[in-house]
């Protein structure tokens, strides 16, 4: 198992898309701080054109000096950068099928599915090396534009129209952001394993594609909404069901701490990456080799 692991670590490492996607992590995740302090100022500017100076300050609100920390471990890879990693994850499956290694290293382990344990280790050490970049990324980006790192995690307060005043921000400790990002790891894992499913387990690199972009980029809530409505009106429950709470890459973009549903999200992601990983295993066992 060993040499299988290490065999896929150098299949990834060595691999030019892993390469290229962690570049554009890292770049978009550097230009994040200027960006958005270019975009503050761009819409100061409007706002004091507008009919309404006063209202549209007030809903703009201040530039914030400080950087909290918390925020990008929570906040975890943005939808862009999570669908560049999917993608990545998807090349990486795909590649022994594609190529056929599988057939090289048969005689390696006792039966096919402990490939699907190898894959799994490194997508998990995949997995640090995104979440390292962003950190030193956004890090350095924030620091760019002079804002002061502080430790803690803040989630702004909403606008109220009627009073022009915005409530007051909500501010966790660094414990809170850690448990978030530890929560949000475990379904970042889920989504993965959904992919090594489709990729490995089904063999399918377009079916692995098109939900690392539909869950990535956060299209999938369409589709999720479409069901809960369905679903609602099939069954009249007295409380509408949102299927949204229950899947893994929708609970990947919420506040966790925010919303007060981490027991849940920490349920859903492991019976999520329990199940998968069981289905996948046992499917690629009985799979022929062509």
């Amino acid at each position: 198992m060993g040499n299988v692991i290490r065999m896929d670590l150098y299949r990834l490492v060595k691999s030019m898309s892993f390469k290229v996607c962690l570049i554009i992590v890292f770049l978009l995740n550097i230009i994040e701080g200027p960006l958005g302090k270019i975009m503050f100022n761009l819409g100061k500017s409007l706002a004091e054109k507008n009919d309404n100076p006063e209202k549209a300050l007030a809903q703009l609100g201040e530039w914030d000096n400080t950087f909290h920390f918390g925020n990008i471990l929570a906040d975890q890879l943005g939808m862009i950068c999570t669908a560049l990693f999917l993608l990545c994850i998807v090349w990486f499956c795909y590649a022994d099928i594609q190529h056929g290694y599988i057939k090289n290293i048969a005689g390696q382990l006792p039966s096919r599915g402990h490939t699907i344990i190898s894959k799994f280790v490194v997508i998990q050490f995949t997995t640090l090396l995104f979440y390292v970049v962003t950190v030193i990324g956004n890090t350095a980006g924030q620091l760019m534009v002079g804002r002061k790192m502080v430790f803690d995690m803040r989630i702004a307060g909403e606008f109220d129209e009627d009073t022009l005043t915005r409530a007051e921000d909500k501010i966790f400790s660094m414990g809170s952001a850690l448990g978030e990002f530890a929560i949000k790891w475990i379904l970042l894992t889920g989504i993965c394993a959904l992919v090594l499913l489709l990729t490995t387990g089904v063999g399918s690199n377009v079916a692995g594609t098109i939900v690392a972009i539909l869950c990535g980029a956060g299209f999938s809530g369409l589709g999720y909404s479409g069901i809960s409505a369905g679903i609602n009106k099939l069954f009249k429950f007295k409380k509408d069901f949102d299927l949204t709470e229950y899947m893994p890459d929708s609970l990947y973009r919420t506040n966790l701490n925010d919303e007060g549903c981490m027991l849940r999200a920490l349920i859903v992601g492991i019976i999520t990456v329990v199940v998968l990983l069981y289905f996948t295993t046992k499917l690629y066992n009985k799979k022929d080799i062509k």
